[in-house]
């Protein structure tokens, strides 16, 4: 069992951030407490969001109080959204202080910078997390956009994904996911890939896969969040298994398996609501009604948390 410190954001209505992470982890077997980068009412992809963005010396007072109490003996730790520079040295610190603690700490990062070619964040985040937090981590999960900003590699194919890898295992991150990127080929943008490499610090040796699966249509909000928690969850227990490598690829076809099942269940609720879905509606211009069909299913997929079956294999490439 892990005992997992989680530091992202927070809604009071819905499923993306702290309240996507939390329960998948605790219903796989692991401990977790919870600090909030943000406390909105709902997501951004609502009309409107009322709520407060909390500074690095909020995150770092919490932190105290966990180690003036004796509370921080953290085996993982994994970030989401921190919106600010400061809130990326406050993980920083952190992380340090965890390490200095536990030097055996898994640190998971999610570099929330943006998607689709939009940035949701200052671009001076882009260097902190490349330079700050990517060095510290054991496993980040950028997806496609986030992993070219952080590389500065145009990902059209699974050799330049795995280019992107080897820059992000330069940087001195041993365990690299691409969560979703959509390749130059015959399935067009229909396919998605996860691209993934484990690179063993020791010894050099290295495993770079893909799996393949199918792009569902719709406005989904949280999912690269679930994904980071579900993987970590997986990891955890399972990267003690391997003498050698192996335990990332498993780990990500658990995780695929839970969130293609999770986000078909919630298309198939959407659809049950009856609300029209238009194509290209930018945030803050979408129905609420139709926002609110697309809140992932979590609760009512639970099934899919505990008892994942793959369905999606992974590749050597």
């Amino acid at each position: 069992m892990a005992r997992i410190l989680s530091i992202q954001s927070h809604v009071v209505s819905g499923y993306v951030g702290n309240r996507a992470a939390t329960f998948p982890l605790q219903l796989l077997g692991h401990e977790v407490d919870v600090i909030n980068t943000v406390q909105f009412s709902n997501h951004t992809g609502y009309n409107a969001v009322r709520g407060d963005r909390f500074s690095a010396s909020h995150v770092l007072d919490l932190f105290d109080g966990l180690q003036t109490n004796g509370l921080d003996a953290y085996t993982h730790l994994l970030t989401g959204y921190m919106g600010n520079s400061d809130n990326v040295r406050a993980v920083e610190c952190i992380a340090q202080k965890l390490k200095h603690k536990f030097p055996q700490l898994t640190f998971v990062v999610d570099p929330v910078l943006g998607d689709d070619g939009a940035l949701y964040v200052p671009r001076e985040l882009i260097a902190l997390y490349r330079d700050v937090l990517c060095p510290l981590a054991t496993l980040v999960t950028p997806n496609q956009f986030e992993a070219e900003l952080l590389t500065n590699t145009k990902i059209t194919s699974l050799d330049t994904a795995k280019s992107a890898c080897d820059e992000l295992h330069r940087i001195g991150v041993p365990n690299v996911v691409i969560t979703s990127a959509v390749l130059d080929s015959a399935s067009g943008d229909h396919t998605l890939h996860l691209i993934g490499s484990e690179l063993c610090l020791e010894s050099g040796a290295k495993h770079q896969f893909a799996i393949a699966f199918p792009r569902l249509s719709g406005y989904y909000t949280g999912t690269g969040d679930l994904f980071a928690a579900l993987l970590l969850a997986h990891y955890a227990t399972l990267a003690p298994q391997f003498a050698a490598l192996g335990a990332l690829a498993r780990a990500c076809e658990l995780a695929t398996a839970t969130l293609a099942g999770i986000m078909q269940a919630t298309k198939l609720h959407q659809e049950s609501t009856l609300v029209n879905v238009a194509s290209n509606l930018p945030r803050g211009s979408r129905p609420n009604t139709m926002v609110r069909g697309f809140e992932l299913r979590i609760i009512p997929s639970r099934h899919l948390i505990s008892n994942p079956t793959p369905s999606f294999q992974s590749f050597s490439i």
